[in-house]
């Protein structure tokens, strides 16, 4: 990880969008540019603009969904690679793998996480 990598996080909260944000940047060896967005919409209209690393998205939030998101990420060939990380505190594991089996090259953690797991799954994605 010796370049700048980009993260894209992606969550209704800001509260959440700052620990998340925390988190990388303090545990992190190598230089992270984080970008964020509020909702799903946001997130797209930054991948317009930007080629990320990896993708941090909330499954729960209103209007377009985690889910709907990444079907739109996916959609578009710019994107259509680009590592996903759902992060969701509202889990049902059949209804997680239903929704989740035409997005390849996705993971997902359940909230609350713990730190160390995650900083792993971060790095597993961007080395």
């Amino acid at each position: 990880m010796s370049e700048q990598m980009k993260i894209l996080m992606v969550d209704d909260h800001q509260n959440n969008l700052f620990s998340l944000q925390a988190l990388i940047k303090e545990s992190l060896d190598a230089p992270v540019q984080i970008l964020k967005a509020e909702s799903g919409t946001s997130a797209l209209k930054i991948l317009e603009q930007e080629q990320v690393d990896l993708i941090l998205l909330d499954v729960e939030m209103p209007g377009m969904n985690g889910f709907e998101t990444a079907q739109s990420i996916r959609s578009r060939k710019e994107t259509e690679k680009t590592p996903i990380v759902f992060i969701t505190a509202a889990y049902d594991l059949e209804q997680f793998q239903q929704k989740s089996i035409a997005i390849e090259n996705m993971d997902y953690l359940t909230k609350p996480f713990d730190p160390d797991k995650f900083i792993r799954i971060v790095e597993s994605y961007l080395s």
